[in-house]
């Protein structure tokens, strides 16, 4: 190692999936929006006027419940195994960050599996219990437990 830095084992960085962009989501508000206009327009016709309050309220609601959803992709864990410890950094949708630092050669990866084909991801060491990647699909997740313990295994044989 010419520049000091210890071997890197394992480098993850994972996000929620998202399947739409920050366009998508105004085209969506905006096409229910002509909707509810033409719906309004007829209903006043009709006199039923007072129904388009409550229409302009499912608007704002389904742009504010589109854009929650979308800020929640924000959300990011990056996992990193170097030759002294591995490290769990997780950045909460509104861009809080917490890092936990754990003894690699303690940790243990425990994937959880309930019935109904869900599973949880564990990272315990020493008493510690940390879940990772619980906004990531089961498949997702088993493929990540692999890939740590991977990564733990190279670190406890010292191949990087």
């Amino acid at each position: 190692m010419a520049d000091g830095k210890p071997p890197l084992f394992l480098d993850l960085h994972l996000w929620p999936n998202r399947s739409m962009d920050p366009r998508m989501v105004r085209w969506v508000v905006a096409g229910v929006g002509a909707l509810f206009a033409l719906m309004g327009l007829r209903l006043l016709v009709l006199g039923a006027w007072p129904v388009i309050p409550f229409m302009v309220a499912d608007l704002l609601l389904l742009g504010w419940a589109l854009n929650a959803s979308f800020r929640s992709g924000n959300a990011a864990e990056h996992l990193r195994l170097d030759g002294r410890v591995l490290e769990l950094e997780r950045v909460s949708p509104l861009g809080a960050r917490r890092r936990y630092r754990l003894e690699p050669l303690s940790v243990r990866v425990e994937l959880e599996r309930f019935p109904d084909s869900r599973n949880r991801l564990w990272l315990r060491s020493r008493g510690q219990r940390l879940i990772v990647g619980g906004f990531l699909s089961a498949p997702e997740r088993e493929a990540l437990a692999r890939e740590i313990e991977a990564g733990l295994a190279r670190w406890r044989s010292g191949r990087p």
